[in-house]
């Protein structure tokens, strides 16, 4: 799961590089928000690694779910304005993924897992429930298409369509963010009245 996460990131940093970009930039970018990503990523944590992922129950499970996706789509809206457009087009990617990933766990309160696809990385494809978070796709599941149906067998994991846009998503975001874009039309327009202001009369003591 840790290469699974890391992944994009790793992408991300390689294509900004290869495009000219440099980490430095990345670094300078004024976001708002941020402990919203940090508080995520410990709600990940916390579901998925034990001693809390055995602790809580299976809708404490869910709704911690809905909760770290929400944290993070407030983060990356709160960020989009000042966003550059290579930027924005990495977050409305990132946030199509994740509908597409709410549109199969909504209506089954588990994100459903293809039986074939998790045969073909060892699993069993009877199982009826994997973990809080998945269950195994059967007649009765809706959306079935939009859930886990992608095996990567070298990672023993099986993936959406939404995870690979949410990747793409975020391999766009920090390549954009690595690049220095000119500042904003708020700080253009207050340079342009600074300077007029200056070489007013009065302003030199005329």
């Amino acid at each position: 799961m840790s290469v699974f996460l890391l992944g994009p990131v790793l992408a991300g940093l390689a294509v900004g590089y290869l495009t000219g970009g440099r980490l430095r930039h990345l670094a300078r970018q004024p976001l708002r928000g941020v402990w919203l990503l940090y508080a995520a990523a410990a709600g990940q944590l916390l579901g998925h690694v034990p001693p809390g992922s055995r602790l809580l129950s299976s809708a404490a499970q869910r709704w911690l779910t809905a909760l770290v996706f929400s944290m993070v789509g407030v983060a990356l809206l709160l960020n989009l304005a000042r966003l550059p457009r290579p930027a924005r087009a990495g977050v409305a990617a990132i946030l199509a993924g994740a509908a597409l990933n709410a549109a199969a766990i909504v209506p089954n309160g588990h994100m459903p897992v293809a039986p074939a696809a998790l045969g073909e990385i060892g699993g069993a494809p009877t199982d009826t429930t994997l973990d809080p978070h998945h269950t195994v796709s059967g007649g009765t599941t809706r959306m079935a298409a939009l859930g886990d149906v992608l095996p990567v067998p070298w990672l023993s994991l099986v993936i959406s369509i939404g995870d690979i846009v949410v990747m793409a998503g975020v391999a766009l975001l920090i390549a954009a963010l690595m690049h220095e874009h000119p500042p904003g039309r708020g700080r253009i327009v207050g340079a342009l009245d600074r300077r007029r202001n200056h070489n007013r009369p009065e302003a030199n003591g005329w």
